[in-house]
């Protein structure tokens, strides 16, 4: 008896350490994304000669490497983040397990996609011969662009709906996150207003990907605080467990 009672509550008190590392590598995640941010805008000076549409603003390798990195790692933390929600959903309510997994598929698939989208940039730098803008010579402007938003779109509708339905999370998460996927809805549609990347709403426009994903990386990080102060469901269990 004393061996099922502690077989059981080791299985009960496992998700509430589970539930810590999905809300920390979402505030880490996005330590690191907003540490990323402001080297796209740091760009070197250049005479007009030199800069144009086609080549940007030609930068040193190791800038681009540097915020490479950065978009590895803060993606590398969402993505562990993102395979909790599946478990945060089916944790406070089974019913709406279906709405984690399709929110937590689509925010893998972001994770991934985007990081494909940056190494080929950063593999880019590597191989050139001369210094070179990526963010306009590597045509990578739908991966973590249109691509991207969409899977946003997708995990932000399923997420809040999950969230409100169960109350996995503060209801403010839940309204929260149809506010993100509206914000990712309206950037789809940037892939038709080309790839001058200094303009607002192109396809890598600062705007559209450096701006709407910069939000989105701070409301992670907000969840991610929730996740951290919401009450291990399990709290019932555990009495029970107690009782037996």
């Amino acid at each position: 008896m004393h061996g099922m009672n502690t077989s059981l509550l080791t299985q009960i008190q496992l998700p509430g350490t589970a539930r810590r590392w999905i809300g920390l590598a979402a505030i880490l995640g996005a330590v690191f994304a907003m540490a990323e941010l402001p080297l796209y805008f740091v760009v070197p000076a250049c005479d007009a000669a030199a800069c144009g549409v086609e080549t940007g603003s030609p930068m040193p390798d190791w800038l681009i490497l540097t915020r490479s990195l950065c978009n590895f790692l803060a993606l590398t933390l969402f993505l562990v983040s993102m395979t909790g929600v599946r478990y945060l959903i089916a944790r406070a309510d089974a019913r709406y397990e279906w709405f984690g997994a399709v929110a937590g598929t689509a925010g893998v698939a972001w994770a991934i996609i985007d990081m494909v989208a940056k190494g080929l940039e950063g593999g880019s730098a590597i191989k050139a011969t001369e210094e070179i803008d990526p963010t306009r010579t590597v045509p990578t402007y739908l991966l973590y662009g249109s691509i991207s938003h969409l899977m946003l779109v997708v995990f932000g509708l399923a997420f809040g709906y999950a969230v409100l339905r169960t109350r996995a999370l503060p209801r403010w998460v839940g309204w929260s996150s149809f506010g993100i996927a509206a914000l990712h809805l309206a950037a789809v549609p940037s892939m038709f207003f080309g790839f001058n990347s200094s303009e607002f709403y192109a396809s890598n426009g600062w705007g559209a990907v450096a701006m709407f994903n910069g939000y989105a990386a701070i409301w992670l990080a907000t969840v991610g605080v929730a996740t951290l102060t919401k009450k291990d469901f399990a709290s019932v269990d555990t009495r029970l467990t107690a009782t037996a």
